[in-house]
């Protein structure tokens, strides 16, 4: 493992809270994660004070509408330059397609993620959902479709990599939400597994959050889940 796979949650809408938790995180973390909690309240200026830390950004807005709406998103997210962020893969081909064409188009270096099936849900959500026959057999279809769209890789639970890693190799980067740590609290992800149980199954990035940042010292957690995995 050459570099840092720890991406941090930062899932706050204050940003004062935002930047004393990365400057204490950041000898510790691979990256950091901005989503819509921090991004409706925080937005553009936000994401620029947090990339001054000098560590990768992951923007996960998990883009989902018609193709042009989500390319003219997609021209703002870019202008950041985060190392990572995400589209709703049921979004479609063609809004998976069109989005990878401005990517060449403007010579991003923006790795383009698709999201499978959020950690929350399991087989009764997408028996609800009318989605497929298991929460297994809808991620095998969503990946295909990412893949063949041209995505760089896909976000997924711990529990589907070693399958999709055996299927793809390193064709996808999978980009893992969903850990957990033995000690923490029943909450609302429901596929997850430990941090080195993901790297072992072959995870290419970890996303970590409440285990760090609602930790008693976020730091330490954060150093003893790299130790941990290393």
């Amino acid at each position: 493992m050459n570099k840092n796979p720890i991406f941090c949650a930062i899932d706050t809408s204050d940003i004062e809270i935002a930047t004393n938790l990365i400057s204490k995180l950041k000898p510790h973390i691979g990256g950091i994660k901005l989503g819509l909690e921090f991004f409706t309240s925080c937005g553009i200026s936000g994401c620029h004070t947090l990339k001054e830390f000098g560590l990768p950004l992951f923007i996960d807005l998990k883009l989902y509408d018609i193709p042009n709406t989500v390319v003219s998103a997609l021209r703002g997210i870019f202008a950041l330059e985060p190392e990572y962020t995400t589209l709703h893969i049921s979004g479609g081909s063609s809004m998976l397609k069109s989005s990878v064409d401005l990517k060449h188009e403007i010579h991003s270096k923006t790795n383009l993620l698709g999201v499978t099936i959020l950690t929350s849900f399991d087989d009764s959500t997408i028996k609800e959902l009318g989605f497929g026959s298991s929460v297994k057999h809808s991620i095998d279809q969503l990946t295909s479709i990412a893949h063949e769209s041209g995505l760089d890789g896909i976000v997924c639970s711990p529990q589907e990599v070693s399958s999709i890693k055996e299927t793809y190799k390193n064709k996808l980067k999978l980009i893992v939400p969903g850990i957990r740590s033995k000690n923490s609290i029943d909450d609302d992800q429901k596929r997850t597994l430990s941090a080195k149980e993901a790297i072992i199954a072959g995870a290419d990035i970890i996303i970590v959050g409440r285990p760090i940042t609602k930790a008693k010292d976020p730091a330490k957690a954060a150093e003893d889940l790299l130790q941990e995995i290393m």
